[in-house]
């Protein structure tokens, strides 16, 4: 993003990615029709629950690279020999991504009921200390 249009935001400085990052978000489309709730416990505890009714954990892969938490849904369909009159359900590899914070980490997933709870977990960072910067005389 090389204009800030917002005003408020023309005093952040090295936050370039993440305006960027929200500029590519909100230019792209849903591709993935996955229904899913994100709930925050408190500051440091969060969790994804995702709608999978029908999959088995041996469909879902689980990847973070980069700070973006994949979620890879491939479900192996058996060959039927039965002639499907309707197909509503869809059988295409489904991918779900969710951009994390650089300090928040995967605890644990597990399938439940037909919901994936992917447990979320943020580290505490080191408190900055303050510096004072002198100004040289030239």
């Amino acid at each position: 993003m090389s204009f800030i249009r917002n005003q408020n935001l023309k005093n952040f400085l090295g936050f370039d990615h993440i305006f960027n990052e929200i500029d590519k978000i909100s230019l792209s489309k849903d591709i993935s029709k996955l229904a899913f709730d994100i709930i925050r416990y408190d500051n440091n505890m969060y969790e994804i629950n995702i709608a999978l009714a029908g999959i088995n954990e041996n469909d879902i892969t689980i990847n973070i690279l980069d700070n973006i938490l994949s979620v890879i849904i491939d479900k192996k369909t058996k060959t039927e020999p039965l002639e499907v009159i309707y197909k509503g359900i869809n059988a295409k590899p489904i991918h779900q991504k969710f951009r994390l914070e650089d300090n928040i980490e995967v605890d644990e997933a597990e399938l439940n009921n037909g919901i994936l709870q992917i447990k979320l977990y943020k580290k505490k960072i080191k408190q900055k200390i303050k510096k004072t910067i002198y100004i040289r005389d030239i």
